[in-house]
C-alpha cells in the first residue's frame, strides 16, 4: 500500500535495481516501465524485487503502451494478463491503458468505465495537456473522475515540463479537487506541488524522458541534466559551471548530498554524458526526497505544505534571476497558487 504523500522514482527496468535502495524509503517506492517494451522483463524485474531483492517500499508497474511511435490509443482494451500478473505480485493494478488525445471523451470514459469492473485497479489516464489546459476539457474530464470515482494516475503529454504550460497547474489543481485519490506519473519538481496540494502519491522520472510523456514526433536523447537546490529546477551541468564562474560563492554551488558530499556541483562537469547520467539523478533524488520531508514532514497539514512551497517557487524564480538565468515557467506558475502570490515582476 501507499503512504500518504509518498514520493516515488519512476524508471525503466534497465534502472531498476540501481534506482531500488534510492527508492525503499519511508514515503518513497517505485514505479518501473519497461525497457524497450518488454513486458516480460519487467515483470520478472518487479518478482525479483519482491522476493531476492526484498524491496520493502511500494513498487507499481506502469506497462506505459501510451509512449513511443506505436503507442495505443485510449479505445485499445486491457490485457487481462497484464491485470492479473500485477495482482499475483501482490501489488497495486494499474491499468494498461492508451493515449487520450484531444478531444478524446469516448476514449476517457471507456477507460474509467473498465476500470470500474476491476476491483482495486488505477486507471492510468495518459492525457494530452489540453485535458488540464483548456477549460471545456477540464470540465469534462472532472466530470467523468467524479462519476467513475475510481483512483487515478496521471501522465502528461509535453515536449519538456508539462508544468511549463499555462494552465496545467491549475488544471491539475482541479483535478486533485474532485474526490478521488490521485497519482502522478512521470514527472520532475512538480510532483512536490502536487503533493502539497493532495495527490496521494508523485513519480520522478530517472532521466528527461521519463519526466514526462514525449510527444511521438518528439526530438532525440538530451543531455543529462540535474537539480539545483537553490533554484528548484534541473540544470545542464555546464549552465551550473558557467553560472559558479560568475558568481563563484561557495555557499551557494557546495552541496551536502551523499552524492556530492560537500563538493561543488559542478564536479560532475568533468564526468561523460553516460557517466554523468546516474549521480546526476542520485543527487536530484537526494534534493527532492530532502525537499518533500521539508515540506510535508512530521504530518504537516496541507494548506500550510502549499503556502510553503508556493513561497520556496517564488524565491527560487527571484534566485534564477539573480543568476542571470531564464525564470522556469514551472516556478511562476506554482507560485502563482499562494494565497498572495509574491509579485517579483523581474523574475517573470
Amino acid at each position: 500500500m501507499l503512504d500518504a504523500r509518498s514520493l516515488l522514482v519512476y524508471c525503466t527496468t534497465n534502472q531498476a535495481l540501481r534506482c531500488a535502495p534510492i527508492a525503499d524509503r519511508p514515503h518513497g517506492g517505485l514505479v518501473v516501465a519497461p525497457h524497450q517494451g518488454d513486458e516480460r522483463g519487467l515483470l520478472e524485474t518487479a518478482a525479483y524485487l519482491r522476493g531476492r531483492a526484498r524491496f520493502g517500499a511500494p513498487l507499481l508497474l506502469d506497462a506505459a503502451r501510451y509512449a513511443g511511435p506505436d503507442r495505443l490509443p485510449a479505445s485499445a482494451p486491457f490485457n487481462p494478463r497484464w491485470l492479473r500478473r500485477q495482482r499475483e505480485l501482490g501489488l497495486p493494478v494499474l491499468t494498461d491503458s492508451g493515449y487520450v488525445d484531444a478531444g478524446d471523451e469516448r476514449g476517457l470514459a471507456g477507460i474509467l468505465r473498465r476500470t470500474m469492473a476491476i476491483p482495486g485497479a488505477v486507471a492510468v489516464l495518459p492525457l494530452h495537456p489540453a485535458w488540464l489546459r483548456d477549460r471545456l476539457h477540464l470540465s469534462v474530464l472532472t466530470g467523468h473522475l467524479r462519476a467513475a470515482a475510481v483512483p487515478v494516475a496521471l501522465v502528461l503529454e509535453a515536449r519538456a515540463d508539462p508544468f511549463a504550460l499555462d494552465g496545467c497547474v491549475p488544471g491539475l489543481l482541479a483535478v486533485l479537487g474532485c474526490g478521488v485519490p490521485v497519482l502522478l506519473l512521470r514527472c520532475d519538481l512538480s510532483s512536490l506541488g502536487a503533493l502539497c496540494h493532495g495527490a496521494v502519491a508523485a513519480a520522478v522520472g530517472t532521466v528527461a524522458a521519463l519526466r514526462h510523456l514525449a510527444p511521438r514526433e518528439a526530438d532525440g536523447v538530451r543531455p543529462p541534466s540535474t537539480i539545483f537546490r537553490p533554484t528548484m529546477s534541473y540544470r545542464r551541468i555546464s549552465a551550473i559551471q558557467r553560472a559558479k564562474r560568475t558568481r563563484p560563492d561557495p555557499r551557494l554551488w557546495s552541496c551536502d548530498c551523499p552524492v556530492c558530499a560537500g563538493r561543488d556541483l559542478d564536479w560532475m562537469a568533468g564526468l561523460g554524458d553516460r557517466e554523468r547520467e546516474v549521480p546526476a539523478f542520485e543527487h536530484a533524488a537526494a534534493v527532492l526526497f530532502a525537499l518533500r520531508d521539508e515540506l510535508l514532514g512530521d504530518g504537516r497539514p496541507l494548506p500550510r505544505a502549499a503556502r510553503d512551497w508556493a513561497a520556496r517557487c517564488a524565491e527560487a524564480a527571484f534566485r534564477e534571476w539573480e543568476l542571470g538565468w531564464t525564470v522556469t515557467p514551472m516556478l511562476r506558475h506554482w507560485r502563482d497558487t499562494g494565497p498572495n502570490p509574491v509579485d517579483l515582476r523581474l523574475a517573470s
